[in-house]
């Protein structure tokens, strides 16, 4: 791949939590690939969409007395039927789309892995982050179209 790409972020929620979200096709040990951190008073969570050593994706919790990360099993209904963390990352992520399709077509209900809205609002956040790099400046969601 001809790429020379690589970002991170800093949110902070409406109940104070923080995030930091990073991605990259560039960074040593962590290309191509997303990794999104959250802290709270309660805790924090690391979630690692990478292949590494043989495993797609990782999670890792720890509570407010925990000095390490422990490792957290992905709980089985985020996988398509069979579906394990052992699996190339394309190939999951593409069974679990099709298994979602399948499941909402069969279910005749609302659910998906993202609607038109659910990509609005990534979008959205993808403009505040380059808006707040512009600025040099926190920027607050919903953006506010008058100043962007």
């Amino acid at each position: 791949m001809n790429i020379d790409d690589g970002d991170i972020f800093i949110g902070e929620f409406t109940n104070g939590a923080i995030c930091s979200v990073q991605t990259s096709f560039v960074t040593v040990g962590n290309y191509p690939g997303l990794e999104a951190r959250v802290y709270g008073s309660e805790g924090a969570l690391i979630c690692r969409l990478v292949e590494e050593f043989g495993i797609c994706q990782s999670l890792k919790g720890a509570k407010p007395d925990d000095v390490e990360f422990k490792d957290i099993e992905v709980p089985a209904e985020f996988f398509p039927p069979g579906g394990t963390s052992e699996e190339p990352w394309p190939q999951l992520f593409y069974s679990n789309l099709i298994s979602n399709l399948l499941t909402e077509i069969i279910d005749g209900g609302p659910e998906n892995q993202g609607s038109f809205e659910d990509g609005a609002w990534v979008q959205e956040v993808i403009n505040a982050v380059e808006q707040s790099h512009r600025q040099r400046a926190w920027v607050d969601l919903p953006l506010d179209a008058s100043k962007a």
